[in-house]
């Protein structure tokens, strides 16, 4: 039986200890924090950036209330470059689907500049088959995996993700592509 998840939390995350057991970590769209909790946890140097800085107060707290610590700033995935700095890995999950269709290339080679040589990027988005689901862009088959040609692939999924509750108590099921590629 499967169970069912109070909040989505990528399975994708939990992957990155199959291939990286340490190292500097970048949440982008960080949302509520829990995967950068679960990686500090871990022993990972974790840094969060969202477009608002509003969520950072809680993770913060959470992350102090567990004796780890978590560094954040506010940024956009389409401007990542001017961080100025580099990481191991680069989780971006739930946040690719947002943008439109003309800026998916763009995000994605954001993502690929801040991450280290033999570096890691971690990612996740919905896919065109959720019917009933309006997002600016949803990816075809095989599509993420386009964009990282250049890139060894670690980890490749498509398909449909195990059930969680939404906020308003709604339990849902959604298509996803998730990948891990490591910068050659």
């Amino acid at each position: 039986m499967e169970t069912i998840a109070k909040k989505p939390f990528a399975k994708i995350v939990k992957n990155i200890l199959d291939f990286r057991q340490n190292g500097t970590v970048l949440d982008v769209g960080t949302g509520d924090g829990q995967h950068a909790l679960f990686l500090a946890s871990q022993g990972f140097e974790v840094t969060i950036l969202d477009t608002s800085d509003e969520k950072f107060k809680k993770i913060i707290e959470l992350a102090t209330t567990q004796g780890i610590q978590i560094s954040s700033v506010v940024g956009d995935v389409l401007a990542l470059h001017t961080l100025g700095k580099s990481f191991d890995i680069v989780v971006c999950t739930s946040v690719l689907h947002f943008l439109t269709a003309d800026k998916i290339a763009m995000a994605i080679e954001q993502l690929k500049a801040v991450t280290h040589q033999n570096g890691i990027n971690v990612v996740s988005a919905h896919t065109i088959n959720n019917e009933g689901e309006v997002r600016p862009h949803f990816f075809a088959e095989g599509e993420l995996k386009k964009y990282y040609e250049d890139w060894n692939i670690l980890y490749e999924w498509e398909g449909l993700g195990g059930p969680f509750e939404t906020k308003t108590g709604e339990v849902i099921q959604r298509h996803r592509t998730e990948l891990i590629a490591e910068n050659k």
